[in-house]
């Protein structure tokens, strides 16, 4: 890979890792909250209703030129390295798609690539990718809600299928 290419996808993932921040952040903060309401209610006081707040955007710093390096190496074997590539992969993509048919028909394109990468074998995540192409497949546009969902779901496939 050539310093330039190698520059563009840092930039990518960066993104990539960004917006992800950014989700997880906002999925904390919804769960800090039900718990508070539920630690609340079995004590009998009452919690009163938090002012939303406002999403803070990290910029990210610019990137220095990278030094010529000899190679570079992937950490983890072979088909859950893969595996965990194609799924990073599909995120960057998810970030641009708005119709329900698009994403149904790359998670499932998706899911065939990972499931043929070796060592990764049969597991339940194929099946929950499968269900989940064919539940979004005649929505129309998908909302923000619907696809911050779809990237907690891939973060999650990622995880069980390379950890």
């Amino acid at each position: 890979m050539t310093d330039e290419k190698e520059v563009e996808q840092l930039k990518e993932d960066l993104k990539l890792v960004t917006k992800t921040a950014e989700v997880l952040a906002n999925k904390l903060e919804k769960i800090s909250l039900r718990c508070e309401k539920l630690f609340a209610a079995m004590e009998g006081v009452k919690i009163p209703q938090p002012v939303p707040k406002e999403v803070v955007k990290i910029k990210p710093k610019p990137t220095p030129t990278p030094s010529p390096s000899p190679s570079v190496q992937v950490t983890g074997s072979g088909g859950s390295a893969k595996a965990g590539r194609l799924l990073d992969s599909f995120l960057s993509q998810v970030q641009t798609m708005t119709k329900g048919s698009e994403i149904a028909k790359s998670l499932s394109s998706l899911r065939d690539q990972v499931m043929q990468s070796a060592e990764v074998g049969f597991h339940p995540a194929f099946h929950e990718m499968g269900r989940y192409a064919n539940q979004i497949k005649n929505i129309r546009e998908i909302s923000s809600v619907e696809k911050e969902q779809l990237i907690e779901k891939i973060y999650d496939w990622k995880t069980r299928l390379t950890g």
